[in-house]
């Protein structure tokens, strides 16, 4: 059979990550001085992370079965004052709303969304409370070829499968604050893919840093219903949970999913599918809806053109494709493309011009086999005109409520987007009468006296980050 891959496009040269203008403002943080994911080779093919639950280390200690770092072993009373203290909150909502959006990032990954570098130390109070309190699990590499297998920076974070926060954490929030962490959903646990989900973090993260994006969203805000459903005040005919790895939003409100995959498995063909019903019923300039397919396998696999996964995803989605026939704007062809991770990054903290636009390729030009394909960036050469109900933008200044949000992406005072307790109770400021009214001048309420400025809300009330 013949591929329906194009050519590979070998690019030999890449960028350096350390030459390229990053919005990341801590230099140490930024992708060149991060463990790269794909190159750095962090797992075997098919591997996991070594994890260790709060229940687990508990019992270990309390059996004697392995030596316990006995500062990730808080007493709850302990954790709970740490976890709800004023010193360091902003951070370490931050670090939870990153964990509850990504599931599974590295604490390089995490400090560099959060602006913290205390995240780099597994042994920070913020996380060893919350580990103690079985919010967040703890794991490392599983490269036994590393010299210390003792917990450094290396180590991976996931949120732990319980329901402490529900229970714990969230009885002790502001509004604002469990808005900020959750976005307004329940608190979420499961679908833990180790490499997967540390490459989609990391992904998302090279895209706010190095381009012109105006957000970047977590697998969490990239389910079907959100980006296709009630997200857009429509409903699905059939509930699906189902998301993308995360979500580019580009300037003009193009919504960009993502989608990783190391194989063209059955489960694959169905993810496709089902991406291309949705697209199919959801016209883009109602939805501003695209989707990518990311190929990510591991970069020791076989590059012969026989065992090379990126040439089964292209035949797998020219298959699907034909279940959708067409070729214009709307089309799953025209909006559903195909890139590959060592194309837009061809070696450690390289980036290629190609990523930079986001080149793709899309089944639209009228042939068969290989000359189907037309390559197209996703944020230079698609045109994009949101129909005149559509708020495309709205996501945007939305998005920066999100702690999960890099932090440089959600500067400033955001509460005019939700209001003041006071304006969602839909009540007025209530103005005490003055005690001697004779000798009132009239001043309202909380306006400024000398140079102390008008009063404001108390900073846990408003987001601002």
């Amino acid at each position: 059979m013949v591929a329906v891959a194009p050519e590979r496009r070998i690019i030999e040269d890449g960028i350096h990550a350390e030459m390229m203008p990053s919005a990341n403002p801590d230099d140490d943080l930024a992708m060149h001085n991060r463990r790269d994911p794909y190159w750095d080779r962090l797992w075997a093919p098919g591997s996991q992370a070594n994890w260790v639950t709060g229940p687990m280390a508990r019992h270990h200690k309390k059996e004697g079965l392995s030596p316990v770092n006995a500062k990730l072993l808080l007493n709850e009373d302990e954790a709970l004052r740490i976890a709800t203290s004023n010193r360091g909150r902003t951070e370490r909502l931050a670090a939870w709303g990153v964990l509850d959006s990504w599931r599974t990032v590295s604490a390089e990954q995490l400090a560099a969304l959060t602006g913290c570098r205390y995240f780099l130390d597994p042994n920070y109070s913020s996380m060893a409370a919350s580990f103690s309190l079985d919010l967040i699990d703890v794991g490392t590499y599983a490269n036994k070829l590393r010299l210390n297998p003792g917990m450094n920076s290396s180590v991976v974070f996931r949120i732990a499968n319980s329901e402490a926060f529900g229970k714990v954490i969230e009885p002790t929030l502001t509004g604002p604050e469990w808005l900020s962490v959750t976005a307004g959903h329940p608190w979420s646990t499961g679908g833990q893919y180790d490499r997967h989900n540390v490459l989609s973090t990391e992904f998302g993260l090279r895209a706010a840093e190095y381009l012109d994006i105006g957000a970047v969203l977590g697998e969490k805000l990239s389910s079907v219903d959100l980006l296709a459903g009630s997200g857009l005040g429509k409903k699905i005919a059939r509930p699906d949970g189902r998301r993308a790895d995360g979500t580019i939003v580009r300037n003009d409100g193009l919504r960009i999913a993502f989608e990783l995959t190391a194989t063209a498995s059955p489960a694959f063909e169905n993810k496709v599918r089902r991406w291309a019903q949705v697209i199919a019923e959801r016209p883009l300039e109602t939805s501003g809806l695209t989707v990518v397919f990311i190929a990510a396998p591991h970069p020791d696999r076989s590059r012969r053109t026989s065992t090379d996964p990126r040439h089964e995803i292209y035949r797998t989605l020219a298959k699907v494709l034909r279940e959708f026939p067409g070729r214009g704007q709307d089309s799953p062809a025209a909006r559903i493309g195909i890139a590959h991770w060592e194309e837009w990054f061809p070696d450690r903290h390289l980036i290629s011009e190609a990523f930079l636009s986001l080149k793709a390729d899309f089944a639209i030009n009228d042939a068969t086999g290989p000359d189907r394909w037309a390559t197209r960036g996703m944020l230079t050469d698609y045109a994009f005109e949101p129909w005149c109900t559509f708020d495309a933008t709205a996501v945007l200044e939305n998005s920066r409520l999100l702690a999960a949000t890099p932090h440089w992406m959600r500067k400033g005072d955001h509460t005019h987007l939700i209001g003041s307790p006071m304006d969602r109770a839909g009540v007025n400021v209530p103005h005490p009468a003055p005690a001697k009214p004779h000798l009132t001048k009239g001043r309202p309420l909380g306006a400024a006296v000398g140079n102390g400025g008008d009063a404001k809300l108390p900073r846990r009330l408003r987001t601002e980050w």
